[in-house]
């Protein structure tokens, strides 16, 4: 009794987190009821005190085991385990009527002994484990800072939506083109590089760039209103210029028939295209491009190899999009929204919880991985990657979502293992065979039992199945 209640005090400070309460309370309810059963018993006759004290050994040897595994593997939440609790329960009980037909004195000793070599006190940490073998993999192959819950997530995911910006290998773009209708070059650059020239974006950036290469003397705007994913609107020298996609244009109502059918051809070789608007009037085109990561089509292929279809998400045309996501064996999204964001995109077109989300991150220092779930409108930017990369690093996904799909049939297989293992422990213990002392051994072999699968399947000798 004492020992069921010291086992009890560190699972106590367990009870006010909910991953892992269903086993912690049922164990302790159950040894509970053991002591309770031994008082009972030992005011009646008809047991001895060496099997009426029985219940209460196993009541001290289910709280000492269920304290010590979860001490080593800490429940998540994802599995309660009272399923295979209740089927433990049933066998114990069915075997205690049985004996209490065959040998009544024996029944306590059939029932404790079935009751604690099967009960399943580990098998809602197994994906804890999992977890903690494969967080290391993970860390070999790239990623960090990994999330709780992030390898189920990653595991069900379908889709992976990719942001133009983490496929680049730098933040700089650079113009190409400057195909000016009415006036030179250099004016259009000018006119263009001065409405952009308080702007922080990339594509301000190189506008600014070309303009000190070309020495073209800069004006400062009298107003910016940027349209973002679309392009900008700025009040220059008492002249409206507008810069942007063709559908900022016709939002404006401005005409871009001649500047659209000369926009096409750049679109093919995947440029970044702006329509430049003076007063209403298209006056030109600009053609942006930057340079593709050399591994970002490998990582694309990779990712479909491992059941995530890629998807290129960019604010560009659709031309240009179906361009880029050509060269790099990715999907271009039909009918896309001007200015849509990433994550609207990937909420937009994919179920919930089958889509990932890859992003730069805001210091252009690290790839990040999202959960493509909604959010509450004022917490959007709240939202926490699940996994983080180098910037050079963006192989390390496709090895995440395989070691995700192995982490995943780890935990099963290892759940049905386990499960078999305490089954036939429980029948031997009900017949007799095995006594209720081995019970610390059948533990042990159950920690060997992840221990071998964690190996195997870490190094891809687990098949996995699609």
């Amino acid at each position: 009794m004492f020992s069921a209640i010291f086992a009890f005090l560190p699972l106590s400070l367990r009870l006010t987190e909910e991953a892992g309460r269903p086993m912690t309370v049922i164990t302790c309810c159950l040894s509970l009821s053991l002591l309770v059963l031994t008082a009972l018993l030992q005011t009646l006759g008809d047991f001895r005190t060496n099997e009426a004290i029985v219940p209460a050994l196993a009541g001290a040897i289910l709280m000492i085991q269920r304290s010590a595994g979860f001490a080593m593997l800490p429940a998540r939440g994802d599995r309660s385990g009272l399923l295979e609790a209740s089927g433990s329960i049933a066998l114990a009980t069915l075997s205690a009527s049985v004996w209490l037909v065959i040998d009544p004195p024996a029944s306590p000793a059939a029932f404790a002994a079935a009751l604690v070599l099967s009960w399943p006190g580990l098998v809602d940490g197994i994906n804890a484990f999992a977890d903690k073998i494969f967080h290391r993999a993970a860390a070999g192959a790239g990623a960090r800072d990994l999330a709780p819950g992030a390898f189920p997530v990653i595991a069900r995911a379908q889709h992976i939506l990719i942001d133009k910006t983490a496929i680049m290998s730098g933040p700089d773009l650079m113009v190409s083109n400057v195909m000016a209708f009415d006036n030179e070059p250099r004016t259009l650059l000018a006119v263009a590089a001065s409405a952009e020239a308080h702007a922080t974006h990339p594509i301000a950036h190189a506008l600014r760039q070309l303009a000190v290469q070309w020495r073209v003397t800069l004006r400062s705007p009298d107003r910016y209103d940027p349209a973002p994913g679309l392009g900008a609107v700025a009040l220059l020298g008492g002249q409206t210029v507008v810069l942007g996609s063709t559908d900022l244009l016709k939002r404006l109502k401005i005409d871009s028939f001649t500047a659209d059918a000369i926009a096409r051809s750049l679109e093919s070789d995947g440029k970044t295209v702006l329509r430049v608007a003076v007063g209403g009037r298209v006056v030109g085109v600009l053609g942006l491009e930057g340079t593709l990561r050399p591994d970002a089509g490998v990582a694309g292929r990779a990712l479909r190899n491992e059941g995530l279809e890629p998807w290129l998400h960019t604010s560009d045309s659709q031309k240009t999009r179906e361009a880029l996501a050509e060269m790099l064996g990715m999907n271009a999204p039909d009918d896309p929204k001007p200015g849509e964001t990433a994550q609207e995109a990937s909420l937009r077109l994919f179920a919930p919880g089958t889509c990932l989300r890859l992003s730069l991150s805001d210091d252009r220092r690290a790839l990040e991985l999202f959960e493509a779930t909604p959010s509450a409108p004022d917490r959007m930017d709240d939202a926490r990657p699940i996994a983080v990369s180098d910037t050079q690093d963006i192989g390390a996904f496709p090895a995440l979502k395989a070691l995700a799909s192995r982490r995943d049939l780890l935990a099963s297989r290892a759940r049905q293992t386990l499960v078999a293992l305490w089954s036939c422990c429980g029948l031997l213990g009900a017949t007799g065979v095995f006594p209720l002392l081995s019970a610390p051994v059948v533990f042990g072999a159950a920690i060997a039992i992840l221990l071998i699968f964690a190996r195997i399947s870490v190094t891809g000798t687990l098949p996995v199945r699609s």
